[in-house]
């Protein structure tokens, strides 16, 4: 079919149901899989790929032995069918919200190691300014944010461009930079010292993030360029609050974000260990689409996380902290 008049047509014969199958059968990977999860038999899943396909004019799937694979035009197409369902599915939620009382909702994506210290505060100023507004946080590794992005399950990612490279469909906005910075408890014996050295911070017991984390990568990148060995880790956590407790209640050292230290829980028995790690600062960004364009709430969000970012470090003042 020549491409206008498949442009004419598509929004009239596409049907919903083929194209829900035809999801399904994306996941899944297997026309089988797809008919058990839609409560099908198979024949009809494979009637309705075939209608779909007929409507398009393309092959959609090619069989292989173990289920199906995406043609050409299958990967093409996939996208835009999968993002038609998430948009249905946000539409509903929204709806649901608007029944409940809501007046306007929010997705928005960060990391939770380490997280993002300004977010909690700039979402309670956001809520203090639209009352009655929902916002949704989703904790997730960078690569999984911005399969969220893609998939338009959430509108912005709070985002370290150390640790990630987003595509060339992401708009970057940088909000601040970051330091990575050695932690201690206020009453290890290191945090009086007002000098250090790396020979002396290896004898201590560490806590450390997994090695299959991007911080993990990211300390190890850090150190690299240094010529300095990582640390001998003692305990393992992925958990950012595991981490501070260990620290702060085993006299472990770890490794942070310089901003995150003023907003880390027990930050008032923490110290930034006098140990600097001359290395560039990371930016912080918030990453959205291109082709969305981030409504005005998303863009206040942003707006406060830059601005609690700019008056941060007269505010880490206040605490014993060493400048890194």
């Amino acid at each position: 079919m020549p491409a206008d008049g498949l442009i004419q047509q598509l929004p009239r014969r596409l049907k919903m149901g083929e194209l829900r199958i035809f999801v399904a059968v994306l996941e899944h990977r297997s026309f089988r899989k797809a008919a058990a999860v839609l409560h099908l038999t198979q024949p009809a899943v494979t009637k309705a790929v075939a209608g779909l396909e007929a409507t398009l004019g393309v092959r959609l799937f090619d069989r292989i032995a173990n289920g199906v694979e995406l043609t050409v035009h299958g990967r093409s197409f996939a996208p835009r069918a999968t993002a038609i369902f998430d948009e249905l599915r946000r539409a509903a939620q929204d709806l649901t919200l608007v029944s409940s009382g809501a007046k306007g909702s929010l997705r928005v994506g960060t990391v939770p190691m380490p997280a993002i210290p300004f977010l909690p505060v700039a979402i309670n100023r956001l809520i203090g300014e639209h009352a009655g507004i929902f916002v949704a946080v989703v904790e997730e590794r960078e690569t999984e944010l911005l399969d969220r992005l893609r998939r338009r399950d959430i509108e912005v990612a709070i985002l370290r461009m150390s640790l990630i490279e987003p595509g060339d469909d992401m708009q970057v906005a940088p909000l601040f930079d970051e330091k990575l910075c050695v932690v201690a408890s206020k009453d290890h014996p290191l945090a009086s010292r007002t000098h250090l050295n790396w020979a002396e911070l290896l004898e201590e017991r560490w806590v450390m993030p997994p090695a299959d984390c991007y911080f993990y990568e990211h300390v190890q990148r850090t150190l690299g360029r240094l010529g300095m060995r990582m640390p001998p880790q003692m305990v393992e956590t992925f958990s950012i609050q595991m981490q501070f407790s260990m620290v702060l209640h085993a006299g472990m050292l770890g490794f942070g974000m310089r901003s995150q230290i003023s907003f880390a829980p027990g930050k008032e028995f923490l110290v930034r260990l006098p140990f600097d790690l001359p290395i560039d600062s990371s930016v912080v960004a918030a990453v959205t689409l291109k082709s969305r364009q981030p409504s005005p709430v998303a863009q206040q969000l942003v707006e406060h996380i830059r601005s609690l970012a700019a008056h941060a470090p007269a505010q880490a003042l206040q605490y014993r902290t060493a400048a890194v």
